[in-house]
């Protein structure tokens, strides 16, 4: 007995002293660094929300506690900002994307210079349900009126689901949804649907909660329908899952949903080392339970329900796995080149 206590002893010693040189050598790299969160979208909408949240306490729980500062890369429906952080970014642990969460499935469709299944993911601090909604004044506020009536949406681009989740609902419910695209972020759709010049978009659900709440309040919007986790407070609001009846259908929703799944997800580049992984995944969850960072969140009506990035990493090599059948099916759907 006495051998084996003294064997179990020296063996977590040995234990403790072979983990001590790798959290050292992390807090060595980052300490006097500047590491950048890059949020790819304009700054206005709730992305950009919590890409602020986030960046003002992420720096305290980084061993070394680096300078922590935010950058906006927009465009593509968060592609550009994905594309530069995947090609031209620092590859060392010093640069983080948060990711518009529809740009992972794109690769998929189109010929992008990004591997969402290569992507790193230390977190999302939620998932983010989504909704398709108009203006009060639109012409079509419900469903049945939205397959008799064209509606104007706003979209950021191909990539975004801004442009995915309308044409998605032309094809499989019968809405006649006309996309303009080009918008530089949901702030600028926002406006646009304010002053008349759209009349509608997809959204996520925070996005109106947090950026929008007083629309929300004033019944300035109304949701047609919502997909993603399901949103409590809108009982009466149809899924999506539910009025698409086609199997191919539900398939091609169930893969449009990974971008719900990951909500407000950070990554970092496939060539960070792991130890700096490890550590910035850690720092991540200590973030999450930070007692500032929660009464900040709450402050700015940003909900908190945080993901793992181990578990965003299932979600991802789950989600994107379909067949070659689905994605030129997809392609037809979409209108993208095959």
């Amino acid at each position: 007995m006495i051998k084996r206590t003294t064997f179990l002893l020296a063996a977590a010693t040995a234990l403790a002293f072979a983990a001590a040189p790798a959290t050292a050598d992390v807090a060595s790299f980052y300490k006097g660094r500047t590491v950048t969160v890059m949020v790819p979208s304009g700054l206005g909408a709730s992305l950009g929300l919590y890409g602020r949240l986030f960046t003002e306490h992420f720096g305290n729980h980084i061993p070394g506690n680096p300078t922590v500062i935010l950058t906006s890369r927009p465009g593509g429906g968060g592609t550009k900002g994905a594309t530069y952080a995947y090609n031209a970014a620092p590859r060392d642990g010093t640069f983080i994307a948060e990711v518009l969460a529809p740009s992972v499935l794109a690769p998929a469709l189109r010929n992008l210079k990004f591997d969402a299944l290569k992507m790193q993911w230390i977190g999302s601090i939620t998932d983010r349900p989504s909704t398709v909604s108009v203006w009060h004044t639109a012409p079509a506020t419900n469903i049945a009126g939205a397959r008799k009536k064209m509606v104007i949406m706003g979209s950021t681009g191909l990539g975004s689901e801004t442009y995915l989740a309308p044409k998605f609902m032309n094809y499989y419910v019968g809405t006649k949804f006309k996309i303009v695209k080009g918008y530089k972020g949901g702030a600028a759709i926002n406006k646009a649907m304010e002053q008349g010049e759209v009349q509608g978009r997809m959204n996520y659900y925070t996005g109106w909660t947090t950026v929008k709440a007083h629309w929300l309040r004033d019944k300035k919007v109304v949701h047609l329908a919502q997909y993603g986790p399901r949103i409590a407070e809108l009982p009466n609001v149809p899924r999506l899952a539910d009025l698409v009846k086609d199997p191919e259908g539900k398939k091609i929703l169930q893969f449009i949903e990974v971008s719900e799944a990951l909500g407000m997800g950070f990554w970092v580049h496939p060539d960070v080392p792991k130890d700096r992984l490890a550590a910035l995944r850690k720092a991540f969850m200590d973030t999450m339970k930070d007692p500032k960072f929660l009464a900040d969140a709450k402050k700015r009506n940003a909900p908190v329900a945080p993901i793992s990035g181990e578990k965003l990493m299932k979600i991802v090599a789950a989600g994107l796995g379909v067949s070659p059948a689905l994605v030129t099916k997809m392609k037809t759907v979409f209108g993208f080149k095959k």
